[in-house]
């Protein structure tokens, strides 16, 4: 009998610390309609394309920030293309997402006021097909309000395909498309809005 009204009351005390956890951790939700990603290629030198991803996820937890990127949801308004590049550059069978990681500070996002804008550099680490590097955001943060914020890069946040080992698939493109050149440098830029999740 005491050993039950032990183990009862031992189970009772997790479910409590463990309802206490969720109840204060401090989740915010990347809201997929109002956030964009684009990336600019640049062909023969001086012929530059602008390209989007369409599906965004993500989810900063207690300064936790994971974004993931489907990438069969590229977008580069020639359906030929995004599926070379699916093949050829992201090897999407095998690496069907684009993921960015870091740590945020509080204070980024979590203004003495519930307006205002601050800017930021953010250090993330991107992975993309199999290949991690570590490279820095540097964005304006935006509180629209105590439970809504938006993100926007201030300047390009550089890929070098190089560090993520995409020269070879760079390569397969330019020759499939019978072109002279492809820069192995993309530049990206993004907005993200996350909801503070109640």
């Amino acid at each position: 009998m005491l050993k039950s009204l032990f183990g009862a009351s031992l189970m009772a005390l997790a479910l409590n610390v463990a309802t206490s956890s969720s109840v204060l951790a401090d989740e915010w939700q990347l809201d997929t309609d109002h956030s964009s990603l684009h990336f600019v290629s640049v062909k023969n030198d001086h012929i530059a394309e602008r390209h989007r991803f369409t599906q965004l996820e993500g989810q900063l937890i207690d300064g936790a920030l994971k974004i993931s990127i489907p990438v069969s949801s590229i977008d580069t308004e020639i359906p030929i293309r995004n599926e070379r590049m699916l093949e050829h550059l992201f090897e999407a069978s095998e690496f069907p997402v684009v993921t960015a990681t870091a740590q945020v500070p509080t204070e980024v996002y979590e203004h003495e006021t519930p307006t205002g804008t601050l800017p930021a550099v953010i250090p993330l680490t991107v992975f993309i097909a199999g290949e991690a590097v570590d490279l820095e955001a540097m964005v304006q943060v935006t509180k629209l309000s105590a439970d809504r914020m938006v993100a926007t890069t201030s300047q390009p946040i550089l890929i070098r395909t190089k560090e993520f080992g995409l020269v070879e698939g760079v390569n397969k493109l330019r020759e499939i498309a019978g072109l002279e050149r492809i820069d192995y440098v993309v530049p990206v830029t993004f907005s993200v809005q996350f909801d503070r999740e109640r």
